[in-house]
């Protein structure tokens, strides 16, 4: 098997000795040899050439897309894939939807020897459930190819920022692969409460920055909910996710997150520490002051989201996906804004941490796929075109991405995006979720209950208690090792 496919790098000193190669030896490979040698960079947007990563040769790779036709977070993906179709001889992308309903039916893919050649959901480095895709060698290490030269000389690794590099860089305790690459991140998120701005100055309001403002401000917009048709706060109620992250940001600002992660990860009980019920009491007071949208008990997350854009609640907490995801709908005349989740007075966690993540693309280890030959430098050449910084500036200009490389410019829009970014800059941005999602057992044991406190079915102190036996169900199974 070709060294390339286990993750070798031809320009490692450490690599050439163990494989008796010198400097010379590398000549003989010719021109692609020696300037592999000297440092240049050949990876260029034309015509198959040698690089640290093996001959990039076109071929047949399916890429996992969030979105799909016709939406334009898919026409990016296309075109990207355009131009390795136009430079490859041979290349033919085929596109899978690769977001949340399709999550289990991937992972079976990839256990049964079938994956996808580039995937999200493989890696992060914050995300627990993830790990096991890099310890049991699902995905290839591209640790060799961050560290190639660009065409402007920068090793393509340290093009990126130090917030992406967070989710993407291993530094897990103990890890038997520290500064390992085992995904390259393509686009930025962050959760953040998204408002009318209209609305807002409408009724003399400014953006909160604290939970006690906050539910000011929720009682003004309330109050004039009977003249306005608008409501407070949007929320999906069939959605437990969109219901929890209400729960995950406030748990961070009372408990904060080592104490979050005790539990979810560990064997604490959510009772055993009053702040989880503080957090949940607070969380309480928007159902039980009707703060919700008319209709949120049915509104899947789509229609949700659309009522929001048709005025029907002046807030939502969304990811900053929002705009992009809801581009078709949103009225042209919108002025969105968009602030961080209100700080908590007197709370044990870092008030100044965010919640987000780095969208992550890993390719999968040829050694595991029985289905097909996966061709890794092909796979990897798609992945470096997401974060040119040309494409990265398109992105952020089209789809309201959050760039994941130094020297590209947050979208514009919303306002108050451009703060945000500089907030996570210089503070803790957390995984959203705590990156619970990709464990459906765990999901539903966390984020179940807190949807049932949002439809008024159940009261806080029933919260933590259904929260602590549904865990306590979940550990018998995963210690079974089920």
């Amino acid at each position: 098997m070709n060294d390339y496919r286990r993750g070798k790098h031809l320009t490692d000193p450490g690599f050439l000795r163990n494989h008796g190669f010198t400097r010379r030896d590398a000549l003989k490979f010719g021109a692609g040899g020696a300037a592999l040698m000297s440092g240049i960079s050949l990876t260029g947007y034309s015509a198959p050439h040698l690089t640290a990563q093996g001959e990039i040769v076109g071929g047949p790779i399916e890429v996992g897309v969030l979105q799909e036709d016709p939406h334009p977070w898919f026409k990016h993906a296309k075109m990207i894939g355009d131009s390795l179709e136009a430079d490859y001889e041979g290349t033919e992308i085929t596109y899978t939807f690769a977001n949340t309903a399709s999550d289990s039916a991937r992972a079976l893919r990839w256990q049964n020897g079938d994956p996808l050649d580039v995937d999200t959901g493989r890696w992060s480095n914050q995300a627990p459930p993830t790990w096991d895709w890099v310890n049991n060698g699902f995905v290839v290490d591209l640790t060799p190819y961050t560290a190639e030269p660009l065409e402007s000389g920068e090793a393509w690794g340290d093009t990126f920022t130090e917030s992406a590099k967070s989710f993407a860089v291993d530094t897990r305790a103990d890890s038997a692969t520290p500064g390992a690459w085992w995904g390259i991140p393509y686009e930025m998120v962050l959760m953040l409460v998204h408002y009318n701005v209209q609305a807002f100055e409408d009724l003399g309001l400014t953006p909160p920055t604290t939970w006690a403002e906050f539910l000011e401000v929720c009682a003004a917009i309330d109050a004039k909910s009977g003249e306005t048709g608008m409501k407070p706060v949007c929320v999906s109620g069939p959605t437990d996710v969109y219901c929890g992250h209400w729960w995950d940001r406030m748990t961070q600002r009372i408990v904060g997150r080592e104490a979050v992660e005790a539990v979810v990860y560990g064997d604490a009980k959510v009772a055993d520490n009053p702040g989880f019920l503080l957090a949940a009491q607070e969380i309480a007071k928007l159902p039980e002051n009707g703060w919700f949208m008319e209709g949120f008990e049915g509104a899947d997350f789509t229609t949700a989201q659309a009522l929001f854009f048709q005025g029907k609640a002046a807030m939502i907490h969304m990811g900053s996906w929002l705009s992009s995801e809801m581009k078709d709908v949103i009225p042209p005349d919108y002025r969105l804004g968009v602030f961080d989740f209100p700080q908590y007075e007197g709370g044990e966690g870092d008030q100044m941490a965010m919640f987000g993540t780095a969208q992550m693309w890993s390719v999968a280890n040829p050694e595991k796929s029985t289905s097909h030959e996966v061709n890794v430098p092909l796979a990897v050449e798609y992945v470096r075109r997401w974060t040119t910084p040309e494409n990265q500036a398109s992105a952020a200009a089209e789809l309201s991405f959050i760039p994941t490389v130094k020297g590209v410019a947050p979208p514009a829009s919303p306002s108050g995006l451009d703060a945000a970014v500089e907030q996570s800059a210089t503070n803790e941005t957390i995984i959203y979720y705590y990156g619970i999602h990709w464990d459906t057992a765990l999901w539903a044991a966390w984020y179940q209950p807190v949807q049932a406190l949002f439809l008024g079915q159940s009261t806080a102190e029933e919260m933590i208690a259904k929260i602590d036996a549904n865990l306590d169900e979940y550990r018998k199974v995963r210690d079974a090792g089920s």
